[in-house]
């Protein structure tokens, strides 16, 4: 498949190409990859081309449709399968998945802190992540550009306006972590263990040419 034929997102996330060659997936095999807020599959295509069933979660149907167009042009030995649904529906609807690798990048930013605690309660009360598990999460610093807009819903929570246009998140919800709160949070809901914490800043140009500053943080380990 050529790279522009790809609907969507053309690449895997930086940070999630550095997870997968740093903890050596490329030299590992017979590992399911599931990934929640999957968009497109940009990330997925990944552990795909080397051989790994993957699983996309998605509550966008366009993402879930260029997914899956995405995924029948490739070539590779393993299995896809990409599902349209939220998070809790989807971790209420499934039971005993024993996930080896839980991917969660660029997804918690838009859903507030008791939900994801939620998720993460019933994942594991339905024996969705197994013992030791592999995990990476990115998310939103309060350094990020969209702190502060809209209206404050809960503790460095907004909800924006329904006419922002800066970027395509008008009427989204914007959690923003500390490193502080994440770590403590992943302790405490998933037992957090042999993990490593990165800082990503750099400014980006949206479509409109508006400079902005993204901060985010990076965060895989164990868990479970």
């Amino acid at each position: 498949m050529r790279i522009k034929d790809i609907k969507g997102l053309k690449y895997p996330d930086e940070y999630f190409i550095k997870y997968f060659f740093k903890n050596r997936f490329h030299e590992r095999s017979g590992l399911k990859f599931f990934e929640f807020g999957c968009g497109n599959g940009n990330n997925l295509s990944l552990p795909y081309e080397y051989n790994f069933d993957v699983v996309g979660i998605d509550f966008d149907e366009e993402s879930i449709s260029n997914a899956k167009f995405n995924f029948s042009q490739m070539k590779a030995n393993a299995s896809y399968e990409f599902i349209k649904s939220d998070m809790l529906t989807f971790a209420k609807n499934n039971k005993n998945l024993q996930i080896e690798v839980f991917l969660l990048p660029n997804v918690v930013n838009y859903i507030k802190k008791q939900d994801l605690i939620e998720f993460f309660q019933i994942m594991k009360n339905n024996k969705n992540i197994k013992t030791n598990a592999s995990f990476f999460i990115r998310c939103r610093e309060p350094k990020d550009f969209r702190y502060g807009i809209g209206e404050q819903i809960d503790y460095n929570t907004f909800q924006m306006p329904d006419d922002y246009t800066v970027t395509s998140e008008a009427s989204c919800i914007n959690k923003f972590y500390s490193e502080y709160e994440l770590v403590n949070m992943l302790k405490e809901q998933l037992k957090l263990k042999e993990y490593f914490v990165f800082h990503n800043e750099f400014q980006n140009l949206q479509e409109n040419n508006t400079l902005v500053f993204n901060s985010d943080i990076i965060l895989w380990g164990k868990i479970n």
